[in-house]
């Protein structure tokens, strides 16, 4: 105990000893039917922790997501939402609506633990691999179905991608400033909340059946997560019969909590919650009587007069630059924060030396860069090994490893269309260079 606790902690973390150490859900099998990014990266999560996730595509193109990129910029052919969401995963092109490939995916799932899906409600149940088949199959079978309304209800069959989810969920409502259209959220926050939010649902599911025995199927929607994210905005507009203001940057309960322009150009942000930390920004503005003020003395007071604390706050943060805002309120105690740029963020050696921004060496792409686990765990953390493969890329991998296919069996099965490999077309094939049957892993 006379070690330093700040020490103590980096060294416990250290990302350097991330590969040293065992995965925690080393042994669990995931078979991954899911497209384009909430479902992918449900799976991708569950393999971030060491399970192992096949993901299964239709031979030849694939999924819906390798023809898309940012502003279509394919690095190296491919699409770098496909490499994001697609993390340490096993590509098997395998044909579903083919009954040896259905066959085949019905022997997969007796050695399986989850299955991630996220088509149309009923499309896996029409196809024969929904949770009421495969249930029979595997009776501990955990099955995760991810789509924008719900597996029922009446708006079963909405189409939904993000910004749907987000508009009717409510969040875009309560985004932007009142004078204004509501703001759609930038990224993808439904995907990536509802991806999250499917994972942690898994895990209790996993918990659930190490004490019982029991499977079971679950319903993740993006429209009800976004809106649950609302906090209590619901509580306020049902008990107050009045609907949600858009603020901009402000906080509705917080003041003073928006963003002003420093005098070296950048915006920061301020928030101060507690008497305390209001009077250490008083004192780092050099106003220390702005405490004992009666309109700032107390929450409630600073909520109702914050126009004009905003105005006094906004004069000194336009006289002083943002790292010397930063630095004062690490000595004062109130919370303040410049908005970065993506660049800025990727070089930020805080971030880098806790593995946030995760560097690694992909087999297929070389040195490739992500952003790492945010959660930390110090015995069995998270990791990052490989990106995405082309179509198919481990067919005989999974066939010939969990099934028992001989290279003849294999060959037949790809004359017949059971199985399949990419198409030469961008997204799925190999990047220019790679030569698979060099791959021992490709030529398994």
């Amino acid at each position: 105990m006379n070690e330093d606790y700040f020490g103590w902690t980096e060294r416990l973390f250290d990302p350097e000893q991330t590969f040293l150490k065992p995965e925690a859900l080393r042994g669990i099998r995931v078979l991954d039917l899911s497209q384009v990014l909430i479902g992918p990266e449900t799976a991708s999560l569950f393999a971030e922790f060491g399970a192992e996730v096949i993901k299964i595509e239709p031979p030849g193109m694939g999924e819906l997501l390798r023809s898309v990129d940012i502003w279509s910029r394919f690095w190296k052919g491919h699409s770098q939402g496909v490499m994001w969401v697609q993390r340490n995963k096993y590509f098997f092109g395998l044909n579903l609506k083919h009954p040896k490939g259905k066959a085949i995916f019905y022997e997969l799932v007796k050695q399986s633990d989850i299955v991630v899906e996220n088509y149309v409600p009923g499309v896996m149940d029409e196809l024969g691999v929904g949770y009421r088949q495969l249930r029979e199959i595997n009776p501990e079978i955990i099955y995760i179905s991810i789509s924008g309304f719900g597996q029922w209800g009446e708006r079963w069959n909405w189409p939904s991608w993000d910004a749907t989810a987000q508009a009717a969920s409510g969040a875009s409502a309560v985004s932007g400033y009142q004078e204004r259209v509501p703001a759609k959220l930038p990224y993808y926050p439904g995907d990536m909340l509802g991806g999250a939010a499917a994972f942690m649902v898994g895990m209790a599911a996993l918990y659930h059946r190490e004490r019982t025995g029991e499977g079971q199927y679950i319903d993740v929607t993006q429209a009800e997560n976004l809106a649950r994210h609302l906090s209590f905005i619901w509580s306020y507009v049902a008990k107050k019969g009045e609907d949600w203001r858009r603020l901009g940057n402000r906080d509705a309960s917080i003041s003073p909590a928006n963003a002003f322009k420093s005098a070296d150009g950048r915006v920061v942000t301020i928030t101060a919650l507690t008497d305390g930390q209001f009077r250490g920004l008083c004192e780092a503005m050099g106003r220390a009587e702005l405490a004992e003020d009666e309109r700032f003395a107390t929450l409630p007071a600073r909520l109702r007069n914050r126009d004009e604390l905003e105005r006094i706050i906004e004069e000194w943060v336009s006289r002083t630059n943002s790292e010397e805002i930063v630095r004062l309120s690490a000595e004062h105690g109130f919370s303040a924060g410049v908005a970065r740029n993506g660049m800025e963020v990727y070089q930020d050696e805080h971030l880098r030396a806790r593995g946030s921004v995760w560097f690694y060496d992909d087999p297929m792409f070389g040195e490739m860069v992500a952003a790492g686990s945010p959660m930390k765990m110090s015995e069995t953390p998270g990791r990052i090994k490989w990106s995405t493969h082309p179509v198919g890329y481990h067919n005989r991998y999974v066939l010939k490893t969990l099934l028992g296919f001989s290279d003849d069996e294999i060959e037949e099965l790809e004359r017949e269309g059971v199985i399949g490999y990419w198409a030469d077309f961008i997204g799925r094939k190999p990047p220019e260079g790679v030569d698979p049957e060099r791959d021992p892993i490709f030529m398994w």
